[in-house]
């Protein structure tokens, strides 16, 4: 008898690892002041993890006051991954149709590359906070 996790669970959580280390590294690194969490969310369609951003940089009277929020998971039509991103609370844990609209796909072994797209928006939006500090 083997228990596992199921296979949308862990396509988001392999996604995420390597988003948080990289944001944990740079964050440490570069003096970037963000901050975030993951939260798992089932919408009976689409199972994962959600993460939450926002700016740490209180002293800082231009960072970014908005926050971030993005669901990584397998897409349920296919073995594919697939990337929500909005900037609007999400409700009982999930994405509204518009950022669902806007989803993006990655084939499924290609971790590294829905991870780099989720890095890009994540230093898009808090550009501000990842400026060069001196």
């Amino acid at each position: 008898m083997s228990f596992n996790k199921i296979r949308t669970i862990k396509v988001s959580e392999r996604v995420f690892d390597i988003v948080c280390e990289t944001l944990d590294i740079e964050a440490s690194q570069n003096y970037v002041k963000i901050d975030g969490w993951l939260e798992c969310f089932n919408n009976c369609r689409e199972q994962g993890y959600v993460l939450f951003v926002s700016s740490t940089d209180w002293d800082n009277p231009n960072r970014t006051k908005e926050h971030l929020y993005i669901w990584a998971c397998e897409c349920r039509n296919s073995d594919d991954i697939m990337v929500v991103v909005s900037n609007k609370y999400p409700c009982n844990g999930m994405f509204d149709e518009e950022a669902y609209d806007n989803r993006n796909y990655f084939r499924y072994n290609q971790y590294y590359e829905a991870a780099d797209y989720i890095l890009n928006v994540v230093k898009d939006v808090f550009e501000e906070e990842f400026k060069d500090r001196d």
